[in-house]
């Protein structure tokens, strides 16, 4: 989908290509839009397809969804890395595709990259990722196609979790796939590639499972429940895993059950609601928040009929067709336009909802006209609508035409033009932009007053420049006194550092603190305080420059979330704050609130974001350290490195060439070579994959680049190209997510 706007009417002027979802311009005056867009909540969103009505059932996996046809074909869409889609491909989908090889479907179930189905015949088939079995097949092969599943006749349900799956047939259950805590019910923690019987279970009338925890409905109205119990699933009193069934204590009159990633949830003959397990993000529903070993009722005003269970989230269709939901809402999973938690059931806007089913960070509801609407998360194009809010490739922006470097921050990106203004586009709830407002930008805007920047640096909610002259000006979030003003009071615009001890000629901003080298080879450093980030010898915050202990000689210095390092005019590093996961590269895993040498030298470059460090040595090459679960160190390993290691099949680094996010770093080669490596879960590694990664080439011809947490931008033969997680406008390209249900356009026959 291709949309081309001039929006001159909205804006000083604009113009826009967007390829991939709707853009968040504010609505004119009276409420108007461009064609084809609607205004909501005061923004312009692309109008919403009409569904089709043609669908009978439908199922959400973890960043896939799956729907059932009038004519018994399976169709899915989404997220397709290990072909849970079942078209034979493993490319992502944003609208629905055949799976191939079922045909007279009768029910769906989907687990965390793997989709199952059964038909009229009773035979259920899987397809997708099989790493432990849970395509049940006998074999641990992925599968692109629908597979049969061995040895089952009679089907007539099946449930799905991360990495299993169950299906009811003649009121016994049989469970396959990974049985790590005890979720296959055989009273083992064996796997199996085939279905197996879960002993001492009968009249077995509904099933349910999510991660690795299954419950079953027995028609004496009781629950019985299997597998992991670390946050209380199984209902029982304990925290123990169970191998094989036990009873939801004091749980009875059951008709259904819903098992979310951390919670489960039934209903009863009359309507009330019970749920048990974590209750961090609300979804117990029961208003408190408080977490449960054993069920509590839901403060739902009505009775229910049908329930369904997201990975933090519960949802419930009322006696009325109308959908109640609750627990985690940070992306409009619960149907309701907010982005927040929901600690008690809010009823939707949605009405004549058939069926509903929650996903890692998304719902979708079947309608009484065989219509289905989808909310939350659209990253890997999960809500079915033909757009996302992800992109794993590079993909050309229409920017600002004088861009000299681009910088990336939290969610938000900016870009440092030759006429030393700045101009910033992305989130913008902590008033990171510097624009006088809270408003998100899927474009850039220019950050009004500010002129002369000769050093930029962008935090996770906030900004700073350094000014000719030497001053730092800082804006956004404030919580921790990062904007150095000598309060906590945030600010949508530039507001001056208080107190620094001289002219600054580099800043760098943290997560929730910021430093800067002066003129004369020291450091200051404000905000966040805890585990020494600061470096002045005490764990306080500080709303105003302190002076960091022990440094004369700093040229550059650089911040993590916790941590800070500079670099010092003998190429060596000292670094400061927490070293839990070694960010410190001092060798030992204690946190330091005054400098300690790293052990590096002949450093000409250096980066701290996130829980790691990286370094560019005079020979041209990169090392880093601290934390490396999602590969930001780049050598191939994992875990935590408390002495520097080289980054591998990466050499000849420019200078100034080095950059770095939360969980991904870049550089550029002195061929214009642009090399990414790490977290890569929203593609912003740029390698087309969403695959954490070792560097790989991105583009050739790179003159700048910018990294932030999910996102990332370069400047290449002039161009602007931004890839990674686009939910707040941090690409640049006019598109951003919205938190209001879309319909899916299903194909009928």
């Amino acid at each position: 989908m291709i949309r081309t706007i001039t929006c001159a009417v909205l804006l000083a002027a604009c113009s826009l290509n967007a390829d991939y979802t709707g853009t968040l311009f504010k609505c004119g005056a009276d409420g108007s839009c461009p064609t084809d867009y609607t205004c909501i909540e005061n923004r312009c969103v692309p109008d919403q397809p009409i569904g089709t009505t043609c669908a009978t059932g439908i199922s959400t996996g973890a960043e896939h969804t799956c729907a059932l046809r009038k004519d018994g074909t399976v169709w899915c869409w989404g997220a397709n890395d290990a072909g849970q889609l079942g078209d034979m491909t493993t490319d992502d989908r944003l609208e629905p595709v055949q799976v191939v090889g079922v045909t007279d479907a009768l029910g769906l179930a989907t687990g965390d990259n793997f989709s199952c189905a059964f038909d009229k015949t009773g035979a259920a088939y899987c397809w997708g990722k099989n790493d432990q079995g849970q395509i049940g097949d006998g074999t641990g092969l992925d599968r692109q196609q629908a597979s049969m599943v061995k040895d089952l006749t009679g089907v007539t349900a099946l449930a799905a979790g991360d990495t299993f799956a169950c299906a009811l047939a003649g009121g016994a259950v049989s469970c396959w796939g990974n049985n790590d805590a005890g979720q296959i019910g055989d009273g083992t923690t064996d796997s199996h590639k085939a279905p197996f019987v879960v002993p001492g279970l009968t009249g077995v009338t509904a099933l349910s499972a999510n991660d690795d925890t299954a419950c079953a409905v027995i028609a004496d109205g009781s629950v019985q429940c299997w597998g992991g119990n670390d946050n209380g699933e199984l209902g029982d009193g304990s925290m123990a895993n169970r191998s094989t069934p036990g009873p939801v204590t004091g749980l009875s009159g059951a008709m259904g059950v819903a098992m979310g990633d951390r919670h489960g949830c039934a209903y009863t003959s009359a309507g009330a609601v019970w749920c048990w397990g974590d209750n961090s993000y609300g979804q117990l529903g029961d208003g408190t928040g408080n977490s449960q070993r054993t069920p509590v009722r839901a403060a739902l005003p009505v009775p229910a009929v049908s329930l369904a269970s997201g990975q933090l989230h519960t949802c419930a269709i009322d006696n009325q067709q109308a959908l109640w939901c609750w627990g985690k809402d940070y992306d409009g999973e619960l149907f309701d336009g907010q982005s927040d938690l929901a600690l008690s059931p809010v009823k939707t806007t949605q009405t004549k909802v058939a069926a509903v089913s929650g996903g890692d960070d998304h719902s979708c509801a079947l309608l009484a006209s065989n219509a289905i609407e989808c909310s939350g998360y659209n990253g890997r194009g999960q809500l079915g609508d033909g757009l996302r809010t992800s992109q794993p490739l590079p993909e050309a922006i229409t920017g600002p035409s004088n861009i000299a470097t681009i910088y990336g921050g939290g969610q938000h990106t900016c870009a440092l033009l030759s006429d030393q203004t700045v101009s910033c586009w992305g989130m913008n709830e902590s008033g990171e932009l510097g624009d006088g407002t809270y408003d998100d930008r899927p474009t850039a805007a220019p950050v009004p007053g500010l002129a002369g920047v000769i050093d930029l640096s962008l935090g996770y909610d906030h900004t700073c420049a350094v000014v000719t002259g030497g001053a730092v000006q800082c804006w956004g979030s404030n919580s921790n006194g990062q904007l150095g003003t000598g309060n906590t009071a945030w600010s949508p615009v530039p507001v001056a550092v208080i107190g620094l001890a001289g002219p600054a000629t580099h800043v760098a901003a943290g997560n929730d603190h910021t430093c800067a080298s002066l003129a004369d080879g020291t450091v200051q450093c404000w905000g966040y305080g805890y585990n020494g980030s600061l470096g002045n010898g005490t764990e306080s915050q500080q709303d105003a420059p302190v002076t960091v202990s022990n440094l004369t000689g700093a040229t550059a210095v650089t911040a993590g979330d916790q941590h800070s390092c500079a670099l010092e005019s003998d190429n060596s590093v000292a670094c400061w704050g927490y070293n839990g996961a070694g960010a410190l590269g001092d060798g030992t895993g204690s946190s330091s609130d005054v400098p300690v040498s790293a052990m590096i030298t002949g450093v000409t470059d250096l980066i701290g974001h996130g829980g790691f460090t990286c370094a560019r040595k005079m020979d041209g090459t990169v090392w880093c350290w601290g934390y490396d679960g999602d590969g930001e160190l780049g050598d191939g390993g994992g875990g935590a490195q408390y002495a520097p290691v080289q980054v591998t099949g990466l050499s000849g680094v420019g200078s100034g060439a080095l950059v770095g996010g939360s969980g991904h770093a870049c550089a550029i080669t002195s061929s214009g070579a642009l090399m990414c490596w790490g977290e890569n879960y929203e593609g912003e590694v740029g390698d087309g994959t969403y695959d954490n990664a070792t560097p790989s080439q991105i583009v050739t011809g790179a003159t700048s680049v910018g990294v932030g947490n999910n996102q990332t931008c370069a400047l290449a033969g002039g161009a602007l190209s931004c890839w990674g997680g686009d939910e707040w406008g941090e690409l640049g390209d006019g598109t951003t997510d919205w938190l209001v249900p879309r319909g899916v356009n299903l194909p009928c026959p």
